[in-house]
């Protein structure tokens, strides 16, 4: 996992060539105008997905989710989330989602991050992580995750 400043994006060049495409894209792309929805970035197998929702407050029943073949870049372009995290084998298996590289996950966070405007979070294939959760009070949030392949 990295978590860091979005303006820090560019001290992660040269650590995959996929990563390196995701960082020039959000460099070079008016965020704010890009279409809901999933959407391929050209020249390859990156792709984003940009959505809106409500935060919640964590629950028992609250997935966690970890991928096997992609990277998740997470990008708030508006409102403020946390993402809590912990590793897989510290947590429960409740299903596969092989059609979304996803494998959904029962458990305890070990720790949590803010995502705001001027943070980015990158977390690793195996890596368990749980969005769109609130500290107290429901936000609406306007996000984008890049997928980006190992």
């Amino acid at each position: 996992m990295i978590y860091d400043k979005r303006a820090e994006l560019a001290r992660y060049f040269g650590l995959s060539p996929n990563l390196d495409a995701a960082i020039r894209f959000l460099q070079t792309t008016d965020l704010t105008a890009l279409p809901m929805g999933r959407t391929e970035i050209p020249g390859g197998d990156i792709y984003y997905n940009h959505f809106t929702y409500t935060t919640a407050l964590i629950s028992q029943s609250s997935l966690f989710e970890a991928h096997e073949r992609y990277l998740d870049l997470h990008i708030v372009l508006s409102g403020c989330e946390q993402v809590a995290l912990a590793p897989v084998e510290s947590l429960d298996e409740a299903e596969v989602r092989a059609d979304e590289d996803s494998t959904m996950y029962l458990g305890t966070p070990e720790y949590s991050v803010t995502l705001d405007q001027n943070r980015f979070l990158l977390v690793f294939p195996g890596e368990g992580h749980l969005p769109k959760l609130s500290d107290s009070v429901p936000m609406n949030i306007d996000k984008l995750v890049l997928k980006i392949p190992c």
